[in-house]
């Protein structure tokens, strides 16, 4: 009899802890062949066609009634499915789900039913409008979460700025060399110091020379025997008259002034040293001449330089070139002058690249009356150009370089949908502004903070359409997707 009730005990201790695990593990049930029972406060209610619970830190997680995540294990939170508003008599269109699938399986387990994945996860939905196109769907807290900011696509004039630096070098066309056409010896040297300013008429030197003494007194000669003839237009006068001119050309070709052949004739003699004088206001740079040196025909024996305007060459890098032209006015700041902006404008950009910078050179005319830039000052160039007078345009920070293509994203229509779209950008403006040659219009709201996070999404969404699957079905049907992988089993 003892035997009997401990048998009993045994038994029914038996039964109650087989109905608990049957009501707290449902795979038990599931053998079992029961339906499982959830806890009172854990039983799901009945979900609504435009509800679904989710996880607020795994977005991708969606199921159609209250749980734990699979991920995280929190509880899932309820989100209402915003659709458009139907119009009246209309019935509401349902979400079409494609395919249910596990995301957290590599590659993801897809299947066209409900149930658990080989993992012992439960599946989620895969809607219709999630993997359309190319689009990218967030949900709207989470993006609020991200800070994502949005900028309009605006059109409009492209206002940009080149920036170079450059040297003061002295103008080719004010540069001269003085020589003389005749041989002799420098009798006196006026310009006798390098770096002297010298003004339209000053003395350079003093020149004797046997040619130029002999030529002094043709030309006397002439003039004595024009001074004779009193009548006039008798052949004797014409041919006088002729004969001074054939002088005073003779002294004319050898560079001698106007002033110094009038004095010759008005002293009546041959000088022996003439002087020659500066053509206009400029600085000695280079004297090989000293008092006494001998000279010969063609060698030179100063170079002054007309400073009044001087050249400004400056390094445009080769993007660049193509937006420089001659006649475009350009702003100049020297380290000499702080605060100080010259202006010019540009005459020349030299028709080739240096192949060791990749620059070409673009010479600037600086005006410099009062002689304040020296040759050899170091410049800050700015030039203000308009690259288009009407550009499709965005914020730069809205352009996302891959390296081998720019991305923007674009905001949709309904709420957290986003758009990656592969654009051509064009010139860069002042403002922060970048010229668009394709891929957004006008009126688009573009995103312009954010898009690393965006992109990161693209590129999983778009991976995760590459390793589902599908089976190729008749015309007019959907695709159905691939069966999924046997469950992996342990040894």
């Amino acid at each position: 009899m003892r035997k009997a009730g401990i048998a009993a005990t045994v038994f029914l201790a038996l039964l109650a802890g087989l109905f608990a695990g049957v009501r707290w593990h449902t795979q038990i049930g599931e053998s079992l062949g029961w339906e499982p029972t959830a806890p009172a406060a854990e039983k799901p209610a009945q979900a609504s066609a435009d509800e679904y619970w989710t996880c607020s830190m795994h977005p991708e997680v969606r199921q159609p009634g209250p749980g734990l995540c699979p991920i995280c294990h929190m509880r899932l939170e309820k989100k209402l499915i915003q659709m458009t508003k139907p119009e009246p008599g209309e019935k509401p269109a349902k979400r079409k789900i494609l395919y249910w699938w596990d995301p957290m399986m590599n590659p993801p387990y897809t299947s066209d039913r409900p149930g658990k994945s080989p993992m012992g996860m439960d599946l989620v939905p895969r809607y219709e409008e999630e993997v359309s196109g190319f689009e990218i769907h967030i949900d709207p807290t989470v993006v609020q979460n991200m800070g994502i900011r949005f900028a309009p696509v605006t059109a409009g004039p492209l206002k940009t700025a080149v920036r170079a630096f450059g040297t003061l070098v002295e103008a080719q066309p004010l540069q001269h060399d003085v020589s003389l056409k005749i041989g002799g010896w420098i009798e006196r040297l006026y310009a006798d110091r390098e770096g002297m300013r010298l003004s339209k008429g000053d003395p350079l030197f003093d020149v004797y020379s046997p040619d130029l003494v002999v030529a002094q007194d043709e030309f006397l000669s002439a003039a004595r025997s024009l001074d004779e003839r009193t009548d006039k237009n008798t052949p004797a006068r014409i041919e006088a008259e002729k004969n001074i001119e054939n002088a005073r050309s003779k002294l004319k070709f050898w560079d001698v002034p106007e002033s110094e052949i009038e004095a010759i004739r008005k002293e009546g003699k041959a000088r022996r040293a003439i002087t020659f004088r500066s053509a206009f206001d400029a600085d000695l740079i280079e004297k090989k001449i000293v008092q006494g040196s001998p000279v010969q025909v063609g060698e030179r024996l100063l170079r002054i330089v007309d400073h009044s305007t001087l050249w400004l060459e400056a390094q445009i890098q080769e993007p660049q070139i193509p937006l420089v032209a001659p006649g475009q006015e350009v702003s100049a700041e020297v380290g000499g002058f702080p605060g100080k902006v010259f202006k010019g404008s540009v005459v020349l950009v030299l028709p080739h690249v240096d192949p060791a910078t990749r620059t070409a050179t673009a010479r600037i005319e600086i005006p410099n009356a009062d002689r304040a830039l020296k040759p050899g000052m170091y410049a800050r160039i700015r030039f203000d150009l308009l690259a288009a007078p009407r550009a499709i345009l965005v914020p730069r920070e809205a352009i996302l370089d891959t390296g081998t293509r720019r991305i923007a994203f674009v905001k949709g229509a309904t709420p957290g949908v986003f758009t990656p779209r592969t654009v051509r950008v064009g010139a860069s403006g002042n403002d922060g502004m970048v010229q668009i040659l394709d891929g957004l219009a006008p009126g688009d709201e573009v995103v312009v903070s954010g898009q690393l996070l965006l992109d990161a999404e693209s590129r999983t969404s778009e991976a995760q359409r590459k390793m589902t699957p599908v089976e190729n079905t008749g015309p007019g049907e959907r695709p159905k997707p691939a069966p999924p992988p046997a469950p992996r089993h342990g040894p």
